[in-house]
């Protein structure tokens, strides 16, 4: 009999790297001509957020991998920062900026990380003294996308606005973080608050957003299931199970709850369903 061809663990992550590179999870600096770096060191320990200016003028913010430098039990909150991003270009949100991994050399200097593109002339929300219509709805959008991805780190620090009324989403390394079943049903109150204070029929912006979740759910699993290596499956029953308690109770066409226990409930139930669904298959 035949011997099956299994392939290596190198052979598995080189085949995840060339299609991560395809699909712009993965990228590279190597070929741009730095003009020069802004540390700034008192944020992140060792090594803080780097802005790294080319001589084109463009920009990047650079967070190295932690992992690497103090923190090796850290999850890998580079591949989560670019995995927000592509959730993002998924659904069609448009409020992150480009954010890819990278691991390059320059100059005798490891890059290893994440970048994304700096937004010139921004100010954060904190400095806003009254958000427009549009601004509003697109923060709205951004409570249902974190609520999603269970990003516990979201403040009006890093949602920066430009003069043309954009919300910019930044700083996702602390989504799809999850290291038990109990994690799913540990979230914010301000979904909640948001969702039951609000006649979700009066917000076509966020019933769009939320059925657009549901109807990319598929692409978005495996999105997770590919490039994230630490708790992966605890983190795909986190978000499938957050799109589907929204979306089903969106189309009950009633109020969302004001109980956040009812909440932990409906979600508790999801799981249930879920796992349920895969034990028969």
């Amino acid at each position: 009999m035949a011997k099956e061809n299994t392939p290596t663990t190198t052979e598995r992550s080189n085949k995840v790297l060339e299609e991560g590179t395809r699909e712009d999870i993965f990228g590279s600096i190597k070929d741009r001509e730095i003009d020069h770096v802004v540390y700034d060191r008192w944020q992140g320990g060792a090594r803080g957020p780097e802005k790294i200016i080319f001589k084109d003028g463009s920009a990047v913010i650079f967070k190295c991998d932690i992992r690497h430098y103090w923190m090796a039990q850290n999850p890998d909150t580079p591949i989560r920062e670019a995995i927000a991003y592509q959730i993002d270009r998924i659904i069609g949100l448009g409020l992150v900026p480009k954010t890819v991994v990278i691991d390059d050399t320059i100059n005798n200097v490891r890059y290893d990380g994440s970048i994304q593109e700096w937004i010139h002339d921004a100010k954060d929300g904190y400095a806003i003294e009254k958000f427009t219509p549009e601004e509003k709805k697109d923060f709205d959008r951004l409570r249902i996308f974190d609520f999603v991805i269970g990003n516990s780190d979201r403040h009006l620090g890093n949602a920066l606005f430009t003069s043309d009324g954009k919300l910019h989403a930044i700083d996702h390394n602390a989504s799809l973080i999850i290291s038990s079943e109990d994690d799913i049903l540990s979230f914010s109150d301000v979904i909640v608050n948001f969702l039951s204070r609000n006649v979700i029929s009066d917000m076509p912006h966020v019933v769009d957003i939320i059925e657009r979740l549901y109807e990319n759910k598929d692409k978005i699993l495996r999105l997770i299931d590919t490039y994230i290596q630490d708790n992966k499956d605890l983190a795909k029953l986190m978000v499938e199970s957050r799109i589907l308690y929204l979306y089903k109770t969106l189309k009950k066409d009633s109020p969302f709850s004001r109980k956040y226990r009812e909440w932990r409930n409906g979600l508790d139930a999801e799981v249930r369903e879920i796992l349920k669904r895969k034990s028969n298959t």
